[in-house]
């Protein structure tokens, strides 16, 4: 009886395991990329200035890999004025998470709030086809929406920046 006991528990929770919830699972793969020591950091910045002012702007990537395969990439765009009076302010700030080449999860500040907030989207292969397919239903409810509107915007960015890395490394590492 205790076997039969303790094979249905072994069976009840490997079964809960499996079950779980597609957003904590995802979290503890962002956790993981997160608490690795091992990463690579590759980053490329660029700084552009604004004619006729004292605005420049920083513009940076910064892609985090291990084995060539990217895990996260983090995209940054700051406003930096010369007079160190004024403040210097971010108006972009965004993470992206991947799992074998998919992205899993993206981050995002707010920063027209204060504190800036995070806007966190949770993407596996079903929702991916769904914000890409051309098929999906308008959420805004406006007649100018375009697949670039609200998570189909990071989804490009993402992609976007996995194709940038895998450039990247072409021209470091050439076969």
């Amino acid at each position: 009886m205790r076997k039969a006991v303790f094979l249905f528990t072994i069976c009840l929770f490997s079964i809960l395991g499996h079950s779980q919830n597609p957003t904590k699972r995802i979290d503890s793969i962002v956790k993981l990329i997160n608490s690795e020591k091992s990463l690579k950091v590759k980053m490329v910045c660029d700084t552009s200035f604004v004619s006729y002012s004292d605005l420049s702007t920083i513009e940076c990537l910064k892609f985090y890999f291990q084995k060539d395969k990217l895990l996260k990439a983090i995209y940054s765009l700051d406003y930096r004025r010369k007079d160190s009076t004024l403040n210097n302010s971010s108006s972009r700030f965004d993470e992206f998470y991947y799992n074998d080449g998919q992205l899993i999860k993206v981050i995002t500040k707010d920063f027209d709030q204060s504190p800036p907030k995070n806007i966190e989207f949770y993407l596996n292969e079903n929702q991916l086809k769904k914000f890409l397919s051309k098929e999906t239903p308008n959420p805004k409810g406006t007649q100018n929406y375009s697949r670039y509107d609200g998570i189909n915007y990071f989804i490009e960015s993402a992609y976007t920046l996995l194709n940038e890395f895998k450039l990247l490394n072409q021209k470091v590492n050439p076969k």
